[in-house]
């Protein structure tokens, strides 16, 4: 037998893995930083105004559906809980459209953290008569359907 080793010598590594890992750790970086930015929620206020005429003839709509709502309850053709979530509905709605708030899903909480005061206050007030445990009465709709009217008018 002879005296050549029966093991390999070690190896040196190559250049190469190291240079391929680090372009490995840099694409997958360069790939996070592209789908941050591709899925970012657009900046807030960075929408045009509506157009007066626009938020006008919202106003009107809006308006016009509020006497409807009262007066259909004082006729007894909806009770008067319908009738508050109905108010309730409608201002949200409105605000949505000429604010770009998203108030019509929106909780009370949110409401008073984000939205205008007196919105939160009107759409709380209705809470009880929408969701209260005994049906609200019907001369109740006239104070939520003034409430409504202040909210929408004033907007």
């Amino acid at each position: 037998m002879g005296a050549e080793p029966w093991y390999l010598a070690p190896q040196s590594y190559s250049v190469y893995w190291p240079v391929l890992g680090g372009f490995a750790l840099l694409a997958l970086l360069i790939w996070a930083v592209v789908v941050w930015f591709l899925t970012r929620r657009p900046e807030e206020g960075l929408d045009a105004p509506m157009p007066p005429q626009a938020v006008t003839r919202l106003r009107q709509r809006a308006l016009g559906r509020i006497d409807e709502i009262e007066k259909a309850v004082a006729a007894g053709e909806m009770p008067a809980r319908r009738g508050h979530h109905e108010l309730s509905r409608t201002v949200r709605g409105f605000v949505a459209e000429v604010s770009g708030l998203e108030a019509d899903t929106m909780t009370a909480a949110d409401l008073r953290r984000k939205g205008p005061a007196r919105l939160a206050e009107v759409i709380e007030s209705y809470y009880p008569r929408q969701f209260g445990v005994d049906e609200s009465e019907r001369p109740s709709i006239g104070a939520g359907a003034s409430a409504a009217r202040d909210v929408v008018g004033g907007w």
